[in-house]
């Protein structure tokens, strides 16, 4: 192939894709690397939640991910007019400071 010629971007193939629900997960983050586990929150107390995935990356893969999850997620609100928020009780149990949550609600 010369220089002149383009090459033609991969197609993506997902006939083998899983898809899984989540609703709970944890971030760890090494020198290295980072990591999310998803998993489904327990039903029962006495139960603890059941964790299904972890999806490891660069730490630079992380970032870049977080970008475009907000900029993916402030666009849906515009269109939709929608406005995701949090409650309280879930900044809380996050350890996210109310002040910290505006600032990136705005931001």
């Amino acid at each position: 192939m010369t220089q002149q010629q383009t090459q033609k971007a991969p197609t993506m193939n997902y006939s083998e894709l899983q898809e899984y629900f989540s609703d709970v997960f944890e971030t760890h983050i090494n020198p290295w690397s980072a990591a999310i586990t998803f998993g489904l929150r327990a039903t029962k107390e006495a139960e603890d939640n059941k964790m299904m995935l972890r999806i490891r990356m660069p730490l630079q893969q992380a970032k870049a991910l977080a970008v475009l999850l907000l900029r993916n997620i402030r666009q849906y609100e515009q269109q939709t007019g929608a406005d995701i928020d949090l409650p309280q009780v879930v900044l809380k149990a996050l350890d996210i400071p109310a002040e910290d949550w505006e600032r990136f609600k705005g931001a």
